[in-house]
């Protein structure tokens, strides 16, 4: 429940900023793309949308997301998210990329931005 909450707030701090700050939305206008976060059963997930400038947060499990960001449970990716420690996460292995390593990057600016 906490990871899906993390998620939906991760989502409304998102579109709010895009929707109040002319810098942001410019950065967020770079990529037409879809992220999704999930759980590597993929029972939990959200995903976000960016199209011109505009962000959508849907959740469950995207079709054809650019980049997936899998955590190994919902357990682990909350602790990691809530610590700052997604890096650590890359490392050990509880945080796995698929798709464009490009986006993910871009995203991970955007969504330290948007906090």
């Amino acid at each position: 429940m906490k990871f899906k909450l993390l998620l939906y707030i991760l989502g409304r701090k998102l579109i709010k900023k895009a929707n109040s700050d002319a810098e942001f939305k410019k950065k967020v206008s770079e990529k037409n793309c879809v992220v999704q976060i999930k759980t590597a059963d993929n029972k939990k997930g959200r995903y976000y949308t960016f199209s011109n400038g505009t962000v959508t947060s849907t959740g469950g499990i995207a079709q054809n997301p650019a980049v997936s960001l899998v955590w190994k449970d919902a357990k682990t990716a909350f602790d990691a998210m809530k610590s700052g420690k997604t890096m650590e996460a890359l490392q050990n292995g509880s945080l796995k990329l698929e798709g464009d390593g490009a986006t993910a990057l871009w995203f991970a600016g955007i969504a330290k931005e948007a906090k």
